[in-house]
């Protein structure tokens, strides 16, 4: 069994396309794991061991053996597409999903996040556009900075 300590690259960045691939399905929430056992579909067994607070990310690298490549996979899930037709629906949108607590991700034009009947609610009655897909839940994350309470 391998230990994987730490990510080696993103697929995205590698330039050597000779490798094969032997991947790694992983849902949103494994991925943001740092410690699992998993296995590859080509039936590598590894434990993943990084460090706290650090995720993986669809591409991601874990190990490099011989000509072959193990990669993170994002997983299809069923997510709501959301795409907000103006800057003041992108605040609002976004307000509302961080008030919920909810998971985000940020594509080039939408925001997604898990289906949720509440958030589908939300939307409608704010006349938000979205829409639903099974789609793997990656793009660029966001956090809270700072201190974050809501004690009054």
């Amino acid at each position: 069994m391998d230990v994987i300590t730490e990510i080696v690259g993103n697929i995205n960045q590698f330039g050597d396309n000779t490798f094969q691939k032997d991947p790694v399905l992983l849902t949103s929430d494994q991925r943001t794991s740092p410690h699992m056992m998993i296995s590859s579909e080509e039936g590598r067994n590894l434990r993943i061991s990084l460090p706290r607070g650090e995720e993986l990310d669809d591409g991601d690298i874990l190990l490099i053996d011989a000509k072959v490549l193990v990669i993170v996979n994002a997983a299809p899930e069923n997510l709501f597409i959301v795409q907000p037709n103006s800057s003041i629906d992108w605040a609002i949108a976004g307000f509302q999903l961080g008030n919920l607590h909810r998971p985000v991700r940020f594509t080039g034009d939408a925001m997604l996040t898990p289906v949720d009947p509440m958030v589908a609610d939300i939307l409608s009655k704010l006349d938000i556009s979205y829409s639903q897909k099974k789609i793997p839940f990656s793009g660029r994350r966001v956090g809270a900075w700072g201190v974050h309470s809501h004690e009054h």
